[in-house]
């Protein structure tokens, strides 16, 4: 069964998901990353992998061209974590076990986030904080009093969004992680190595591994069975 659902948010918007149920137990919640949507291809092809395997699945956008959703250029680390919580709050007593599977900015969301109600992460390829906006390829516009960042197509973006970004402290995050956590990283990124000094750190159950050949969309050939398949091998 496929269930087109709609969350209003505490600042009335409006969180556009889909639910993908075969009256399973557990849930998995697909966070997208920075300027991605619900139906990019590894949460779109997630959906049979998984149902398949006995997991209904919800994935969700953080914004959107549809009626009262939030617009990027308002959004930030805050009001993703809130409406994840959202979320959450909505199908933890639907189901025994929620898991959150985050890609990219999607993971750092994740690790931002109340996490009482979740039994297991999965993050893929997630993305770290940076030290200038030059470094994203962005640029200050004073006329907007707001960020643009240069990346093909411009994308317009709220001061509290990069503030919030370029202060992250993947320290911080990680000693406070307390849900077993899988990290899986593209091979042909450079995620894993900036993330190589924090992995130690972790105190909870936890592994990694590199799908080799993948870049940070995990867009070539078979690197997305393998990314699935990965994830299956540690929810199961």
């Amino acid at each position: 069964m496929r269930e087109e659902i709609q969350l209003k948010t505490v600042d009335n918007h409006i969180i556009y998901g889909t639910l993908n149920s075969n009256n399973n137990q557990t849930l998995l919640i697909f966070v997208h990353g920075f300027t991605g949507n619900q139906d990019e291809h590894h949460y779109f092809n997630a959906v049979p992998f998984f149902i398949e395997k006995s997991f209904d699945t919800f994935r969700f956008d953080f914004y959107s061209r549809k009626p009262k959703a939030r617009p990027l250029s308002e959004s930030s680390i805050t009001s993703h974590s809130t409406d994840l919580k959202l979320i959450i709050n909505t199908f933890k007593n639907k189901y025994e076990k929620l898991i959150l599977i985050g890609h990219s900015f999607g993971a750092l969301v994740i690790l931002n986030t109340d996490l009482s109600n979740i039994s297991k992460l999965v993050l893929w390829d997630p993305t770290t904080g940076f030290n200038n906006i030059e470094d994203k390829n962005g640029t200050y516009d004073s006329n907007l009093d707001k960020y643009i960042l240069h990346w093909g197509m411009d994308f317009i973006v709220g001061k509290q969004m990069i503030e919030e970004w370029k202060s992250l402290n993947l320290n911080k995050l990680v000693e406070r992680l307390t849900i077993p956590c899988k990290f899986i990283f593209a091979g042909n990124y450079n995620k894993h190595e900036l993330w190589k000094p924090f992995l130690n750190q972790i105190k909870v159950k936890n592994e990694s591994v590199i799908i080799e050949g993948a870049t940070h969309g995990f867009i070539e050939e078979g690197t997305e069975q393998k990314l699935f398949e990965e994830t299956f091998n540690w929810i199961k």
